[in-house]
């Protein structure tokens, strides 16, 4: 059944349920595959639909399984690692996980750590309210978004009082030059 559902699936729908792999958001699936949001979540829907699953993370995980499984796309031997496994220490330093214990981590070795970045708190790491080049999506929280609501409400309030009274002086002036 999966083998005969997942030929039913178009191309367009495969391209976006192979991105899901790569753990990207419709917006970005779209922005790539030059579609919009919502034509990627209707290809999404459609594959769900038609691969009888309830996720879109399943419909991909049941894609790439299928994939996977095909001769075309099987080696028939490994080739050997292009590097060798971290065994001196020569570009290898030490960092903290958490709970005081230390780990090896080789520079050479990236796949070993493929998560694990460390970088020096800076501005850009404050939560704004606009995509930046390093968070694109607003992951906000409640909290932050209530504090950006508060700020913005309060410096617009400012903003119109400095009008206002740049206003009041400007009349002051003209009436002043009248008499």
């Amino acid at each position: 059944m999966s083998i005969e559902a997942i030929s039913k699936l178009t191309a367009r729908q495969r391209d976006c349920l192979r991105l899901v792999l790569h753990h990207k958001q419709s917006k970005e699936i779209g922005r790539e595959l030059g579609i919009s949001p919502m034509t990627v979540d209707n290809h999404f829907r459609s594959a769900i639909q038609t691969l009888g699953v309830s996720n879109r993370l399943e419909a991909a995980l049941m894609l790439a399984s299928h994939e996977g499984d095909e001769p075309s796309q099987r080696l028939t031997s490994q080739p050997h690692p292009v590097v060798s496994p971290a065994e001196s220490s020569i570009m290898a330093s030490s960092s903290d996980i958490g709970d005081g214990q230390r780990e090896m981590t080789s520079a050479l070795r990236e796949d070993q750590v493929p998560y694990r970045t460390y970088r020096e708190a800076s501005f850009i790491d404050f939560p704004l309210p606009v995509p930046t080049r390093g968070k694109p999506r607003n992951d906000l929280s409640i909290a932050q978004r209530l504090f950006w609501i508060a700020i913005l409400i309060f410096g617009m309030g400012l903003g119109a009082g400095a009008l206002l009274s740049g206003f009041a002086a400007l009349t002051n002036i003209a009436l002043a030059l009248k008499h």
